[in-house]
């Protein structure tokens, strides 16, 4: 497994610098650096929650990456809402229909909702079948989450974002395009976002599990800020 995995890296980092086979190396270097910066930042927490022996440490950069994410996400929403009103004026009342929209819109929900699931763990608003957990103690709970999180959703989520990662390599190596308008945009840059979108998730699942423990140990975890209207 870990010779695959730094097979697949080094054949990343050579179609970077290469820029081959697709011509586009530096968006895949864009990519790929943003995932080691994100990581990097997150290990430097987990170095200081160690050397400080507080957890929040570790916590606080995984919480700050997903909700600067989740800003991205937010901002994506109003300029696919554009677009789609754009579309809509240029084909009924204009009668000229553009050849981007529908591609367009698409794709900034996608980017929208990938970005925005880590966060949503974050605020604990993924939906849950809490009917028996709400009657349980904090600790209980936390006992019950952190077993989740361990053997269910960390061990999938990392296999998800790795075969994503390999799924978009494989997009950027044949050049993928959409196939679906006039326009026929490059599809591999969008397919990044799964692979990101997972790989920040599996963050935030990661950091509620450190929480699981703070609890389950009796420790203060600090609470999220809650967007309006969400309390």
């Amino acid at each position: 497994m870990l010779d695959h995995v730094l097979t697949v890296l080094g054949e990343t980092h050579g179609y970077i610098m290469s820029g081959e086979p697709a011509g586009h190396g530096w968006v895949l270097g864009i990519g790929t650096l943003l995932i080691y910066a994100t990581l990097l930042f997150v290990v430097w927490g987990g170095i200081k929650a160690i050397a400080q022996r507080d957890p929040i440490c570790f916590l606080n950069p995984i919480e700050q990456i997903n909700h600067f994410a989740a800003k991205v996400a937010m901002v994506c929403i109003p300029i696919m809402a554009v677009s789609i009103v754009y579309e809509v004026i240029c084909r009924y009342a204009l009668n000229s229909p553009t050849i981007w929209a529908f591609e367009v819109s698409y794709m900034l929900m996608g980017i929208s909702l990938l970005l925005g699931i880590g966060y949503c763990a974050q605020l604990r608003k993924h939906i849950r079948v809490d009917f028996l957990y709400d009657n349980l103690s904090v600790k209980k709970q936390a006992l019950l989450d952190g077993a989740g999180y361990l053997i269910l959703l960390i061990p999938a989520s990392a296999w998800l974002t790795w075969g994503l990662f390999e799924y978009w390599l494989e997009a950027y190596k044949v050049n993928e395009r959409t196939g679906e308008s006039a326009w026929n945009p490059l599809v591999w840059p969008f397919k990044f976002f799964f692979a990101f979108g997972f790989y920040l998730f599996t963050l935030q699942i990661i950091s509620e599990f450190v929480k699981c423990c703070m609890r389950v140990l009796g420790r203060d975890v600090p609470e999220p800020d809650m967007p309006k209207g969400f309390e």
